[in-house]
C-alpha cells in the first residue's frame, strides 16, 4: 500500500504501533487518491492528541488543516468548521458562484436553511477536493465531541464521501458515541441526526498503554533514573494512561523519583487530566454524584454497601436506579453487586476533586456500614479518614482489625491497618508499638523502604526498653537483607541480648537471624557463639517452631565443626518438625538442613512449599531466600530452564524488595548455571559482579559459589590448573570470602582438578573429609560422588569398581543428572585410556546425550573428543589427510585446533605438557603443516 508505515523513532510514541500504522495507511490512501477517514476514540490522557500531532508530522507532502473542539464555542453553529476551513477559504473563488456564496454566507452567519443543507455539505466537500488538487489534504480534528453540532454534522457528511479523493480525515474524541453539548441541526430525510458521534466512519479505540510502554514513557521523560520500587508504583497508579504518568513525573521531586524520599500517599493527577475525567461526572445529579463518591472511596465497591452508606438520614433513600445516569454515560457499570469504574483513574479524580469536609463525611458514612471482621482494611481506612482526632477506642478497634487483615489479605494489608491504628492512638508508647507492628508487617511483605520509614517514626516514641529493643530487632532484620552480613549478625545478636529479659520468643528469633547472617558470611565461629546463646531458650515443651529453630541451630553448628555423625540426626529432626509447620522461614531453614544432608529432592520440595506459602500470605520478603535454596536443587539435577527461571525471578524479587544480599546470591547461582552450560563470557561477567558485591557485604556464601562456578567452567574447558588453584584458595578463605559448606560441596571438583594436576595429596585430603560427610548423611548422590573421587585416585580394576559403584548410586539417587553424566564421562575416559573402547563408548554416548540435553556445550566438546579418540566417526577434516595420525594424536590435534593450549590439552588427557609438545611436532610432520593456524584450518 502506498505510503505504508515504516515506524517513527521509538521514543516518540510508546506502545502505539497499531495506531501509527493505521494513520500511515490513511495517509497512503490519500496519496493514492482513494481517500480515507478514521476516528480515534478513548478516555482522556491516552495520547489521542499526540497521535494527531504525529500524523501531521508524517504528512510533510500534505496540506494540513487542523482544528479542535472548544467548549466555549460549542453553542456557536459552524464555529469549528469555520476555524478548520479558514486556511483554504481562498480556494472557494474557484467554485460556482451560488455554491461559493452559500458556503461563505453559512460560515459567516452561522445559519443554513434546511433546504440548503445538502448543497452546503456538498459545497464543503467540493472546497476540500479543490484544495487537494495540487497536493493531498489532511484534516485533523481534535476533541471532536466538543465541536458545535452543525460543524460535526458537516464533517461527518464529508468524511463519508472521501472515496476517490486525495483527502484523509482523522478525528479524535473522548468517546465515539457522545453527542456534543451544543444543539444539533434538525434531522431531515437526507441526513438524519445520528446516534453515533460520526456514523459511517471507522472508529479505533485507543486503549490504555501496556505496562511495558508506561515503563518506556518513564524512561524517556524522567529527569533522573527512577528507582525500581518507585517505577513500579508509578506504573500501577497510571493504569496505562501516559498523561497520568507524565503528571506524576512533573509533581515528584528528584529525591522521590530516586527512591530516597517517600512518595505521597496519593499521587496527584494532572489538573487538566483530572478536569477532563470529571467533566461528565459534574453533569450528573447530586444523588448520583454522592453514590459515585462513596464508590470511589471504597477499595472494592459493592452496591449494597454503597446504598446503605448513602442512605444516612436521606428520605427517600437512594436506590440502584440512581446509578443509571452514570451507567448511561459509561462511567461505571453495575455487575451483580459490584460497581466497576470503566476508567480506574476516574475514582482518583473524584476523590481528589472533592472538598476535605465532604470526603470526611463520606468516610464516616462508609465506616458506619463496613464490617470490621470481613473487610478490615476498608474499616480501618474509613475509620481513620472519617475521624478528626485521636481516639483510644477507635484505635483499639482498628488494631484488632489488623489481625483480620493479615489473615484475609496478608502482611501488607496488616501493615496499612496497624499504621492507621497508630494514627488514632493518643499514647506515645502504644503508638510506637503499633508503628513497630506496621513496620514488621511491611518488612515481611517485602516493602523494606516503607518499613524503614515506619521505624523512623516509631523510634522517637518508644519509651520502654522492650519497645526500643523490638525496634532495634526489626531495624537489624532490614539491614540483614541489604547490608554487611557480619555487621548484621552483630546487630541482631545485640538485639537478641536486649530482648532476653522481656521476650524469649523474640530473642530466639533475633538469634536465629543473627546465625543466618553469620552463615551468609561464612563465619562458623560466630554461628557457634550465637547458637550457644540461643539453645538455653529452647525447652522440650516449646512449640514445634521453637524446637525446629533449636535443632536447626545446633545441627548446623555441629556440622560446621565437622561432626557429621552427631549433626545428621539433629538436622533430620528439623525436617520432621517442618512437616507440621506452614511458615516460610521455618520451611527455608528445613531446606538448608536438606542441603546439609545432601537430599536435593527434599530441598526442592520444601523450598517450593516455602515459596508457595510466602506468596499466598503475601510474605514477599521470604521469597528471595526460598528461591535461593530452591535453585541449588535444580541446576545439579539438570533442570536448567527451571533453574534459570528460578534464579532470575529471585533476582528480580530481591531487587524489588531492596534485598541486595539475596540479589547477589541469585547472581552467583546464575553464574553457576552459565558455567555448567559452558557460557564462558556470561559466567565470567556474573562472577566478577558477584565478587565485587560480595566483597562489599562480606558474603562468603555468594563469593564461594561464584568461585565454584568459575572452577566448574575451567574444568569443562580442560583447564584443570586454574580450577585447582581457585578451589584450593577457597579451602583457605575466611569469613566474607568463603564458606565451610561450599568447601565441602566443591570437594568432588577439587579432587578431579587435583588428580589431573598430579596433586594427589591434596586430593586424598579433600576426599577424606567428603567421605566422612557422605557416610554420615547416607545420601546416594553424595556417596556416588565419593565413589567417583575414589575411582579417579585408584588404578586398574579397583578404579573401575569405584566408577561402577558410583554409577549404581547415581541410578539409585535419580536426581543428580549433571553429576551422573560427568561420572559417565570420567569413567568413559578412564576406559578409553585402559584400551577398552567398547565399554568406554557406551558410557561416553550416555554422557553425550545428557550433556546435549542440558546444553552443556563444553562438556559436549570434551565427550566428543573422547569418542573421536576411540575411533568413533565424527564430522571433521578429510580422513585421508589425518589417516596417518594415531588415535592419541588425532585427539591432541582436535583439541589444539579448537584453541586449547598445551597445558590445557595435558590436563585434559592426563599427560605432561612436554608430551603434548612432542606429539604436536609429529602431527605437524605427518600433515605437512607448520603451525597451529594451519592445523585449525585443516580441522575446522
Amino acid at each position: 500500500m502506498a505510503g505504508s508505515y515504516t515506524g517513527p523513532p521509538s521514543h516518540r510514541l510508546r506502545g502505539r504501533e497499531n495506531e501509527l500504522r493505521l494513520l500511515a495507511d490513511a495517509l497512503g490512501e490519500a496519496r493514492a487518491r482513494r481517500g480515507a477517514c478514521l476516528l480515534l476514540s478513548g478516555g482522556p490522557g491516552r495520547g489521542k492528541t499526540s497521535l494527531l500531532e504525529h500524523t501531521r508530522a508524517m504528512a510533510g507532502d500534505f496540506t494540513v488543516l487542523y482544528a479542535g473542539g472548544v467548549p466555549d464555542e460549542s453553542d456557536l453553529a459552524f464555529a469549528g468548521l469555520q476555524r478548520l476551513l479558514r486556511p483554504v477559504e481562498p480556494v472557494a473563488d474557484r467554485m460556482a458562484e451560488d455554491r461559493r456564496d452559500l458556503l461563505r454566507r453559512t460560515l459567516g452567519g452561522g445559519t443554513v436553511a434546511d433546504a440548503d443543507r445538502f448543497a452546503f455539505y456538498t459545497g464543503v466537500l467540493e472546497l476540500l477536493t479543490l484544495a487537494a488538487q495540487e497536493q493531498p489534504l489532511l484534516l485533523c480534528v481534535d476533541d471532536t465531541d466538543r465541536l458545535d453540532g452543525p460543524s460535526l454534522d458537516s464533517l461527518a457528511f464529508v468524511a463519508r464521501r472521501l472515496t476517490g479523493t486525495p483527502v484523509a480525515a482523522v478525528f479524535a474524541a473522548h468517546g465515539g458515541h457522545d453527542k456534543p453539548t451544543g444543539a444539533r441541526l434538525p434531522s431531515s430525510v437526507d441526513e438524519p441526526t445520528p446516534d453515533a458521534l460520526i456514523p459511517g466512519v471507522t472508529e479505533h479505540i485507543v486503549e490504555p498503554l501496556p505496562e511495558r510502554a508506561i515503563h518506556d514513557v518513564i524512561t524517556d521523560h524522567a529527569p533522573v533514573t527512577v528507582g525500581s520500587a518507585v517505577r513500579t508504583a508509578l506504573v500501577a497508579a497510571a493504569h496505562g494512561n501516559p498523561a497520568a504518568v507524565l503528571g506524576f513525573l512533573r509533581c515528584l521531586t528528584d529525591g522521590q523519583l530516586l527512591g530516597n524520599d517517600p512518595l505521597p500517599e496519593t499521587l496527584r493527577l494532572d489538573g487538566r487530566l483530572r478536569a477532563d475525567l470529571l467533566a461528565p461526572y459534574t453533569e450528573l445529579a447530586e444523588p448520583t454524584r454522592h453514590l459515585l463518591l462513596l464508590a470511589a472511596l471504597s477499595r472494592e465497591p459493592r452496591a449494597h454497601v454503597i446504598l446503605a452508606a448513602g442512605a444516612g438520614d436521606q428520605d427517600p433513600a437512594p436506590t440502584i436506579a440512581d446509578l443509571e445516569p452514570a451507567e448511561e454515560r459509561g462511567l461505571v457499570r453495575v455487575d451483580g453487586d459490584a460497581i466497576v469504574f470503566t476508567d480506574p483513574l476516574l475514582r482518583e479524580a473524584i476523590a481528589q476533586g472533592s472538598a476535605a469536609g465532604r470526603l470526611r463525611a463520606a468516610h464516616r458514612e462508609l465506616a458506619a456500614v463496613v464490617d470490621a471482621e470481613h473487610a478490615p482494611v476498608d474499616f480501618a481506612l474509613h475509620t481513620s479518614y472519617g475521624t478528626g482526632s485521636p481516639d483510644t477506642g477507635l484505635a483499639a478497634a482498628v488494631a484488632e482489625a489488623a489481625l483480620h487483615a493479615k489473615r484475609l489479605e496478608g502482611s501488607l494489608a496488616a501493615s496499612l491497618t496497624y499504621e492507621r491504628a497508630a494514627g488514632l492512638t493518643p499514647e506515645s508508647d502504644e503508638r510506637a508499638c503499633r508503628l513497630t507492628s506496621a513496620a514488621y508487617e511491611s518488612y515481611v511483605a517485602g516493602r523494606s523502604d516503607r518499613a524503614a520509614r515506619l521505624l523512623g517514626r516509631a523510634r522517637p516514641l518508644a519509651v520502654s526498653d522492650r519497645r526500643r529493643a523490638t525496634v532495634d530487632l526489626i531495624d537489624a532484620q532490614l539491614y540483614m537483607r541489604g547490608g554487611n552480613a557480619i555487621d548484621a549478625a552483630d546487630r541482631l545478636l545485640a538485639a537478641g541480648r536486649d530482648l532476653m529479659p522481656h521476650d524469649h520468643t523474640l530473642a530466639l528469633r533475633a538469634f536465629v537471624r543473627a546465625a543466618d547472617s553469620a552463615s551468609l558470611a561464612g563465619d562458623p565461629v560466630r554461628f557457634g557463639r550465637i547458637t550457644d546463646l540461643a539453645l538455653p531458650l529452647v525447652r522440650p515443651d516449646s512449640s514445634p517452631s521453637t524446637r525446629l529453630i533449636g535443632a536447626y541451630l545446633e545441627g548446623c553448628a555441629v556440622s560446621f565443626r565437622g561432626d557429621y555423625v552427631r549433626s545428621t540426626p539433629l538436622l533430620r529432626s528439623v525436617n520432621a518438625l517442618a512437616a507440621e509447620i506452614d511458615k516460610p522461614s521455618e520451611l527455608i531453614w528445613a531446606g538448608v538442613t536438606g542441603l546439609r544432608l545432601g537430599d536435593a529432592p527434599y530441598v526442592r520440595s520444601v523450598t517450593s512449599r516455602a515459596v508457595e506459602v510466602a506468596r499466598v500470605r503475601v510474605e514477599t520478603a521470604n521469597v528471595p531466600a526460598a528461591l535461593g535454596f530452591l535453585v541449588f536443587s535444580e541446576f545439579w539435577s539438570g533442570r536448567f530452564p527451571s533453574a534459570a527461571g528460578t534464579a532470575l525471578t529471585g533476582l528480580r524479587v530481591a531487587r524489588e524488595c531492596g534485598q541486595s544480599v539475596w540479589a547477589t546470591q541469585h547472581l552467583a547461582s546464575l553464574a553457576m548455571i552459565a558455567a555448567i552450560q559452558g557460557d564462558v563470557e556470561t559466567c565470567r561477567i556474573r562472577a566478577k559482579a558477584v565478587a565485587a558485591q560480595a566483597g562489599e557485604n562480606s558474603l562468603g556464601l555468594a563469593s564461594a559459589l561464584a568461585a565454584w562456578a568459575q572452577a566448574v567452567l575451567e574444568l569443562s574447558r580442560g583447564n584443570a590448573a586454574d580450577a585447582f588453584f581457585r578451589l584450593r584458595a577457597l579451602a583457605h578463605a575466611g569469613p566474607g570470602h568463603g564458606h565451610p559448606t561450599m568447601r565441602l560441596l566443591t570437594a568432588p571438583h577439587f579432587v578431579e582438578a587435583a588428580t589431573r594436576m598430579g596433586e594427589t595429596d591434596w586430593a586424598h585430603t579433600s576426599l577424606a573429609g567428603y567421605r566422612r560427610w557422605a557416610e554420615a548423611v547416607d545420601s546416594p548422590g553424595v556417596l556416588a560422588l565419593a565413589a567417583r573421587c575414589s575411582g579417579l585416585l585408584a588404578c586398574g580394576d579397583e578404579a573401575a569398581d569405584h566408577f561402577e559403584n558410583a554409577l549404581a548410586l547415581h541410578r539409585a539417587c535419580g536426581d543428580d543428572d549433571v553429576e551422573h553424566a560427568r561420572t559417565q564421562l570420567l569413567f568413559g575416559a578412564f576406559l578409553r585410556r585402559a584400551r577398552l573402547p567398547g565399554r568406554a563408548r557406551e558410557h561416553l554416548y550416555n554422557a553425550l546425550e545428557s550433556f546435549e540435553r542440558f546444553g552443556a556445550r563444553l562438556w559436549v566438546r570434551q565427550t566428543r573428543a573422547e569418542l573421536r579418540a576411540i575411533g568413533t566417526s565424527e564430522r571433521g577434516p578429510d580422513p585421508s589427510a589425518t589417516s596417518e595420525l594415531t588415535a592419541q594424536q588425532q585427539q591432541i590435534a582436535r583439541l589444539v585446533a579448537e584453541g586449547a593450549t598445551n597445558r590445557e590439552v595435558a590436563a585434559h588427557m592426563f599427560i605432561s605438557p612436554r608430551t603434548v609438545e612432542h606429539h604436536l611436532r609429529g602431527i605437524f610432520r605427518k600433515l605437512n603443516i607448520r603451525s597451529r593456524v594451519d592445523l585449525a584450518r585443516l580441522f575446522n
